[in-house]
């Protein structure tokens, strides 16, 4: 009977996850949580925001400044990614202008100007009816960077003894291919990638404490029944791997999690790889910020 109850308990918290977490800006209109749907491969991969589901287009999603741009179509042509030129720089904050008789794209921001031909163009060129540019012209002209990532292929690194894959370096989702631009950023405090570990694992710990708290008053009569689901937990804090840069963020893993540090306002968020990969800000006193996966499998 005791395990029964258990195992309802367990089932209630999943039903009953929180998203009571504060405003993240993940995308433009300040999502609270952003979930990939990537379980029926790339081609038919969805991306969730709020009430909103988008499709992705072509396996790849875009991000500008470390915000995802869900409606963006990036298209393959010739093997050669190729970016929607209008988007990106009504993003970037540029006026855009378009002779048809030319077949000229003319861009504008403050005193800058830049004339795109569409034709004859290596870098530019009309599909469907849409100026599209590469990342070339896009680091060039427009942005600071622009990255593309392929999907986490077969070969990965693991974490430690298990079999959880280390996200690829310079990728947010790490099941699709990725188009990341950013333009300079202004980095709070200009922070280190070891200094921003240190409050990163901080946070974690006080969350899992939190956490343990909530896990005791809720199996009371079982109250140490997941003390070793909170050592294993603990464990893997302690034991987080620095992965890298990515965007504005350092990116760090504790295994089943991914953790992204924003250097531009010190905001935590987890990235957790279940059927969809949610991805949500850190709050410490979330009753259920450990129950997926590391409780609940």
């Amino acid at each position: 009977m005791k395990k029964f109850l258990s195992f309802l308990l367990v089932f209630m918290l999943v039903m009953s996850i929180s998203m009571n977490i504060s405003m993240a800006k993940l995308d433009e209109t300040g999502a609270k949580e952003i979930s990939f749907g990537t379980d029926r491969g790339a081609e038919d991969a969805i991306i969730r925001i709020a009430d909103k589901t988008y499709p992705v287009k072509n396996g790849t999603i875009l991000f500008i400044n470390g915000e995802i741009i869900p409606e963006a179509e990036v298209i393959m042509d010739g093997g050669k990614v190729m970016i929607p030129l209008r988007l990106i720089a009504e993003q970037l904050g540029y006026e855009v202008g378009w002779n048809g008789a030319e077949k000229k794209v003319t861009l504008k921001k403050a005193d800058k100007s830049i004339d795109i031909a569409t034709t004859k163009n290596e870098m530019a060129k009309l599909i469907k009816n849409t100026t599209y540019v590469t990342c070339d012209f896009v680091e060039k002209n427009l942005a600071e960077s622009a990255v593309v990532t392929e999907s986490l292929g077969n070969d990965f690194k693991k974490f430690y003894e298990t079999d959880m894959p280390i996200s690829q370096d310079k990728t947010i989702e790490r099941s699709l291919r990725n188009v990341i631009i950013d333009e300079k950023h202004e980095y709070k405090d200009n922070i280190s990638s070891d200094d921003a570990m240190k409050l990163v694992k901080e946070k974690c710990l006080e969350g899992l404490k939190n956490f343990e708290k909530t896990m005791k008053e809720k199996a009371k009569d079982e109250p140490d029944r997941f003390d070793d689901d909170i050592k294993l937990i603990e464990k893997d804090i302690n034991r987080m791997i620095y992965i890298g840069e990515v965007s504005k963020f350092y990116r760090y893993t504790i295994g089943p999690y991914d953790v992204l540090y924003d250097r531009t306002d010190g905001k935590i968020y987890f990235q957790i790889y279940q059927a969809e990969t949610r991805i949500k800000e850190v709050d410490v006193n979330d009753p259920n910020l450990y129950l997926a996966i590391f409780i609940v499998g």
